[in-house]
């Protein structure tokens, strides 16, 4: 049996090439007409149509209405996705929520569920119950269409070979550290599973959803607990030689003695993250200084950064002081890197880019301007992102899609 987007009837790699071609060119401008791919590629009228029709009859692609022209003869057709065919899956692991998504074939999400009472852990039980709950959501799928989920995407963080499949700092446990993570998930869900760096599929999810071409250079970056990057050079994300680019939150900056969870002390994540902001701000209260949190601090309760976002909507003036502090030291670090990279355009996602602008927003912008060359600045975007929450379950949906698509071995293989 082939796989999905599969065809028996395939020219090698000519007849993925061309398929990829119109499925990229649908996606982005959402129906066609056979001569305008044609016109585009430097394809014949006759080829285009070849690969068009066999995409027709495995129900990818469904025909819409007749293009009127001034010309005689038959108008042309125009085609378009169909949508409930295939969807894609998409699994978001965060510290404190675990979020799963679904996606029609256009690119709409059908759904999101957020299960917020998860707290991950790096363990045996919790995978179990990772897979558990996808496993629930796949089931009430199916139940009620008839499309078929295609593939699944996990977003983890730390360092992520995606090309293998395999992680080398989450679920690498010691007996089963040969076998690529993915092909155990295959095997516990039954789909193709694929694994991205969290971080990079939020920028994924950001920049495909934009759908900018002209800011082709940008850097993404995902301040939550953590903190980490995403480099896009001329629109395709720099990977580096074995996946694990964009870890600009553990370059040693600081003489702070604080250990980070990476092993090593002094690393930017330790001054530039929720994860920080929240030691520092109970440090602060332990110290005896006044907060609307510290009650929580001093009953034992751990603070998040929820807690932070809502301290700094009540005008807290220790929570704005620490966030604010972040802020201009996020931006101080990111100076270096406009200086090297000359980007388009800076994308501040995560959690914490959920403060109000001027608490943490504005600050990057103002330690940005002061340490970086004014040249590179002149036409450099600071904002916030657009998809904001939803950026990495929808940036692993599209992951998804896209390896399922564009992947030789999945188009491909005969």
């Amino acid at each position: 049996m082939l796989p999905p987007f599969t065809s028996a009837s395939h020219d090698g790699d000519l007849g993925c090439f061309v398929r990829n071609i119109i499925l990229n060119s649908i996606f982005q401008k959402g129906q066609f007409i056979i001569p305008d791919i044609a016109s585009q590629t430097g394809f014949s009228v006759t080829t285009i149509a070849k690969y068009v029709s066999e995409l027709y009859a495995e129900d990818i692609l469904e025909k819409g209405d007749c293009l009127k022209t001034n010309k005689r003869g038959r108008n042309p057709v125009l085609y378009r996705v169909k949508s409930g065919t295939y969807y894609f899956l998409g699994v978001d692991l965060k510290p404190f929520e675990l979020i799963i998504g679904l996606m029609n074939l256009t690119g709409d999400m059908v759904c999101i569920e957020r299960i917020t009472d998860f707290r991950f852990e790096n363990t045996h039980n919790k995978l179990d119950e990772i897979c558990t709950h996808i496993s629930q959501f796949m089931l009430k799928f199916q139940s009620q269409n008839a499309g078929k989920i295609a593939g699944v995407n996990f977003n983890i963080g730390g360092r992520v070979n995606s090309h293998l499949g395999t992680s080398a700092t989450i679920f690498n446990f010691e007996e089963t550290r040969e076998v690529p993570l993915t092909l155990l998930l295959n095997e516990r869900l039954g789909i193709p599973v694929f694994i991205e760096n969290d971080t990079k599929a939020m920028a994924y999810g950001e920049y495909v959803s934009e759908n900018n071409a002209s800011q082709e250079n940008v850097i993404y970056v995902n301040i939550g607990w953590g903190l980490g990057l995403c480099i896009i050079i001329n629109g395709e994300i720099y990977y580096g030689k074995d996946g694990y680019s964009g870890e600009f939150g553990h370059i040693h900056m600081y003489e702070n003695n604080v250990m980070c969870h990476c092993g090593k002390k002094g690393c930017i994540e330790t001054e530039i993250s929720g994860s920080a902001v929240c030691r520092k701000l109970v440090e602060r209260i332990y110290n005896h200084e006044a907060s609307v949190l510290s009650k929580k601090v001093w009953n034992g309760n751990m603070i998040t950064i929820k807690d932070i976002i809502e301290a700094a909507k009540l005008e807290d003036p220790l929570c704005i002081e620490l966030v604010t502090q972040a802020g201009g030291e996020l931006g101080h670090q990111l100076a270096g890197l406009i200086n090297l990279l000359n980007p388009d355009r800076i994308i501040i996602g995560g959690r914490m880019s959920e403060i109000a602008p001027y608490y943490f927003l504005q600050p990057v912008k103002l330690a940005v301007h002061k340490y970086s060359l004014r040249l590179m600045t002149q036409q450099l975007s600071i904002v916030p992102s657009r998809l904001g929450g939803d950026a990495g379950v929808i940036g692993a949906c599209l992951i998804a899609r896209k390896k399922m698509i564009w992947n030789k071995l999945s188009i491909c293989k005969r």
